[in-house]
């Protein structure tokens, strides 16, 4: 008889427990995410804190969090499982009337990009985990942005005038008296001050310098998002294009470092818009242009050698460097008959390349150094 009322007053508490649970459960409870920065660079490791708060006199016995988000965001801890691209991430918590719990999560970005945690879901149970409800949280969505680290690459140190000197280019109306080519004979209108005259002690008539039009080195950066020949809409080697990417920030910061203006160019787009950068220089600009790389997806909006011819006949009077994962025979087509091109390949050039402005680069040095 005892054993009986036993079981009958654990059950009656058990299904008045499930009650009270399912009718203030989710009432009064808080739920809150948050990074302790908005913006990180790639290798970074960064705070990702959960609160959860309650603000009734009905304890929780039993509180489960479910979040989603990338897979290439390291938590520290165990309590999370992987598939494919997406990390789910779970926390467990046991909630007292009126109490604040906070958990930090250490996260390490391993990869350049623009990231959510969200799909937040919340679960309840009693405190024999005979029933749960759950609750999903559309509204709890945190973002982060990892930009591509900026390493040291000293296979880049003989680049040519792009990233040193100064360049030529057409001449104006007005010539440019620091850039000497030649002596050439007087003609009507030429100002006395250009007359050379140990030239013309030697000739018979007068002589003046002849001069060409130069430029600050300034230049653009094309990047190609085909990773291979037969990419159309999209990418298919995404490790070769993450290679792309480090190759490319680590021009933009020594740029940046000398204080050369610099312009980003992509055949993709960004939130509908094509991937294109106005010309700047300087640190202040260099978050500017990363963010741009980390905002990259993988899709391919125009063939290149199109936006690189394009590009070419629209800029009479700049210098490029393209960074491609590979070298196309139209590409090498290209930069042979336009010195101002220098293109940087990721893969092995063919044995038929014989070209001074067309060259294979690789990341070992650089990882190793950055390591």
């Amino acid at each position: 008889m005892k054993l009986l009322l036993l079981l009958l007053i654990i059950g009656i508490t058990v299904w008045a427990t499930q009650q009270l649970i399912e009718r203030f459960g989710f009432r009064n409870l808080e739920y809150h995410l948050r990074f302790t920065a908005d913006e990180v660079s790639e290798g970074d490791t960064v705070e990702l804190i959960e609160t959860i708060i309650s603000r009734k006199p009905v304890p929780l016995p039993w509180v489960k969090a479910e979040l989603t988000t990338d897979a290439s965001l390291l938590f520290a801890c165990a309590q999370s499982s992987v598939s494919e691209e997406t990390r789910f991430v779970s926390s467990c918590f046991c909630l007292f009337p009126y109490k604040k719990i906070e958990r930090h999560w250490h996260v390490v970005c391993t990869k350049r990009g623009m990231f959510t945690v969200s799909h937040a879901v919340l679960v309840i149970s009693d405190l024999f985990g005979t029933a749960e409800w759950s609750k999903p949280l559309p509204d709890t969505v945190v973002y982060l942005t990892v930009l591509p680290a900026v390493r040291r690459l000293d296979q880049l140190t003989e680049l040519p005038q792009q990233f040193g000197g100064e360049i030529v280019r057409r001449r104006t109306v007005i010539p440019d008296r620091y850039a000497v080519c030649g002596i050439r004979e007087y003609a009507d209108g030429d100002p006395v001050r250009d007359i050379c005259w140990t030239a013309s002690a030697r000739s018979v008539s007068p002589m003046v310098w002849q001069y060409q039009e130069t430029a600050s080195p300034e230049f653009t950066l094309l990047l190609n998002l085909e990773t291979r020949i037969t990419d159309r809409d999209r990418l298919s080697d995404r490790a070769l294009f993450e290679d792309e990417i480090r190759l490319c920030a680590a021009l933009l910061g020594s740029a940046a470092q000398l204080h050369l203006p610099v312009r980003l160019l992509a055949n993709t787009e960004i939130d509908g818009m094509p991937a294109e950068s106005r010309t700047s220089g300087g640190a202040d600009h260099l978050p500017k242009l990363l963010r741009m790389l980390a905002a990259m997806q993988d899709t391919i909006s125009c063939k290149f050698t199109r936006m690189l011819r394009r590009y070419l006949a629209e800029n009479q009077n700049s210098a490029a460097i393209v960074l491609t994962p590979f070298v196309s025979e139209e590409l090498m087509q290209i930069a042979r008959s336009d010195t101002r091109i220098t293109v940087l390949s990721l893969k092995p050039l063919p044995e038929t390349v014989y070209s001074a402005n067309i060259r294979h680069i690789t990341l070992q040095q650089e990882r190793k150094s950055a390591s």
